[in-house]
């Protein structure tokens, strides 16, 4: 269940992603802090939803992510109809599932890390960042030139590669949602290979200097 909330925790996207539309001030597509904020906010509960009864843990660490992700606006009226649409559906699903909030944080941090790893990955970030885990700190950094991934500790028996679909745009300003939506369709699919793997082995240390002999 962990693992399937990772792959499906940003799954209230789909719809807005299958119809980006334009934001008109820059002439570019909407992205995932550009979109007007009830669009953004409708996200949560319907990505909670669509797997509450078939995956109800799952479904339970997506509203977690939503209220990780919002938490500083509780209170804030323009943030309301999220917080009343998503508490409901966490008391529900906490119920179902029979989880405590203890065991809810210690899953949601790998979460929480994957997405985290994805952002410096899409965003070609090269700065290191780190989480910290149930049994210790993951460290991490994104190498764009090689497209890799660095996680130490590493969770995994081997190096491996992710291959991740997707659809280039040109770089440019459009004139509208139609002028849009016909470049997305016509965009051939590509393929972004990532691979994940342990950090570089730091170099040995260099051995000391002999001294120097004194006889002949």
């Amino acid at each position: 269940e962990i693992l399937f909330a990772v792959r499906e925790h940003d799954n209230g996207w789909r719809e807005p992603d299958s119809a980006p539309h334009l934001d008109r001030e820059h002439g570019r597509p909407h992205d995932f802090l550009s979109l007007p904020l009830s669009e953004r906010l409708a996200v949560w509960p319907r990505g909670v939803d669509r797997y509450a009864e078939r995956h109800p843990y799952a479904a339970l660490l997506i509203a977690r992510h939503a209220e990780a992700l919002y938490r500083a606006h509780r209170g804030d009226e323009d943030f309301e109809p999220l917080f009343e649409a998503l508490d409901p559906r966490r008391e529900r699903l906490l119920e179902i599932t029979g989880a405590d909030e203890d065991l809810l944080d210690l899953d949601y941090a790998f979460v929480a890390l994957a997405d985290l790893a994805s952002l410096a990955v899409c965003n070609r970030w090269r700065d290191p960042f780190e989480r910290r885990m149930p049994e210790g700190v993951v460290e991490a950094r994104f190498d764009p030139e090689s497209e890799t991934l660095h996680l130490d500790a590493f969770p995994l028996a081997g190096s491996t590669t992710f291959r991740l679909p997707c659809r280039h745009l040109p770089p440019r300003e459009y004139e509208s949602d139609t002028e849009l939506a016909v470049e997305l369709a016509t965009a051939r699919w590509r393929e972004v290979r990532v691979r994940v793997t342990p950090p570089p082995a730091s170099a040995p240390p260099s051995p000391p200097p002999r001294p120097p002999r004194s006889g002949p």
